[in-house]
Order: C-alpha cells, then sequence, then structure tokens
C-alpha cells in the first residue's frame, strides 16, 4: 500500500535528489576547465596536478558514478511505482467489480420485472420492454468503459500525488545540500576570476611589484 511504498521508496528518492545535486557540482566544474581552461581547486586538491587530460578523467569518472547511482535509484522508483500502481489497480478494480455487479443485479431485476409485465400485460407494451431493453444495454456499457477508465485514472493519480509529496519533503530537508552544491559552483568561479587576474597581473607586474605580491601573498 502507500505506508511501503513510501517506506520503501524515500531513500531512493533522498539518493536521487542528493546526487542529481552533486552531480550539477561536477558539471559545472566540468565545463569550467573544459570552456575556460581552469580547473577548481577542490579538482587541484584532489589530483594535485593542472594537467587538463587527468582533470578531465577524473572529473568525467566522478559524473558516470554520479550517473549511474542516478540511474539506479531511478529504476528502483519505476519498480516501486509499478508496484504501487498494480495494487491501486488491483483496490479499485474489486471497488469496480461490485458497482458493476451491483448494476448487473439492477439490470437483471428490471429484466424480470418487465418479463412479469410481458406476461400479464397486453401487446401494446412490447415497445416499452424493447426501449428498455436498449437502455439498460447502453447502461451497462458504459458503466464497463466507465469502470475501465476509472481505475486507471485511480491508480495513476495516487502514484504522481505520492511522488510529489515525497519530494516536497526531501528537497525541504536537503536545502542545505542544494545551497551547498550552489556556494561551490560560486566558489570556483570567485577562484577563476581571481587566478586569471593573478595571470593578467603576472604579465604587466614589474620585477618589484611581483616581489611585493609575493611578500604579501597569503
Amino acid at each position: 500500500g502507500n505506508q511501503a511504498y513510501v517506506l520503501a521508496s524515500a531513500s531512493s528518492y533522498d539518493e536521487w535528489v542528493r546526487n542529481n545535486y552533486e552531480l550539477q557540482v561536477w558539471q559545472a566544474y566540468l565545463k569550467t576547465g573544459t570552456e575556460q581552461k581552469h580547473w577548481a581547486k577542490e579538482i587541484i586538491r584532489r589530483t594535485r596536478r593542472r594537467d587538463d587530460i587527468i582533470n578531465t578523467r577524473f572529473v568525467q569518472k566522478k559524473i558516470n558514478r554520479l550517473t549511474t547511482d542516478i540511474t539506479r535509484a531511478c529504476a528502483t522508483i519505476s519498480e516501486l511505482q509499478i508496484q504501487l500502481s498494480t495494487y491501486w489497480i488491483q483496490t479499485t478494480s474489486e471497488i469496480a467489480n461490485q458497482r458493476l455487479a451491483q448494476a448487473t443485479a439492477n439490470i437483471v431485476a428490471r429484466k424480470l420485472t418487465v418479463e412479469k409485465a410481458r406476461q400479464t400485460v397486453t401487446t401494446g407494451t412490447v415497445g416499452t420492454d424493447t426501449e428498455d431493453e436498449l437502455v439498460t444495454g447502453t447502461v451497462e456499457t458504459t458503466s464497463t468503459v466507465a469502470a475501465t477508465t476509472t481505475t486507471k485514472n485511480y491508480a495513476r493519480e495516487p502514484v504522481e500525488r505520492i511522488e510529489k509529496y515525497i519530494l516536497e519533503y526531501i528537497h525541504f530537508c536537503t536545502q542545505h545540500m542544494k545551497k551547498l552544491a550552489q556556494s561551490r559552483i560560486q566558489l570556483a568561479k570567485v577562484q577563476m576570476e581571481e587566478y586569471k587576474a593573478l595571470e593578467d597581473f603576472e604579465q604587466i607586474a614589474s620585477p618589484a611589484q611581483w616581489s611585493i605580491h609575493l611578500v604579501l601573498k597569503p
């Protein structure tokens, strides 16, 4: 049921959201490194190199691992959604079958009433009998189609609604992760601007100015 789905899927949703935040960070690092030719300090601290090939390989490996984890989490969620949909289809089918059985019983009772009337009333009532049978036949078909359509809608809507609630809760609980990811991306941009400014200064600075820079450098 719903409770079992929430308990089983919560960790997968959490992993999915957290890894998506992390993936965006590393994708930003890769874009900065390949397009701007600057690698974030977080990468350099791990590879101890500014080499494009080494750093690209390192970041791409990280991205591949995160993508694999996200894909696995999505597959788990999809499987659980199928199970929940099946549960709702079975549940709503039972309700629909009960309603259909009741409608069928009403139709049979009406036909029996008409049949009794046919035996006791004159031939003029035959037209009414035929009309009743046509009407009830239409009602029976409509009920079956409506029951099938309603079952599908009832199976889909709870799954979508539960997923929405789970994601809202997880997004609320992982706000700090989102802010941290944004801060890391922003820090990498600031570091790039600082590094490029230093390169420009190195090109135009006099030996005396560069010496002062080395003295003041923290």
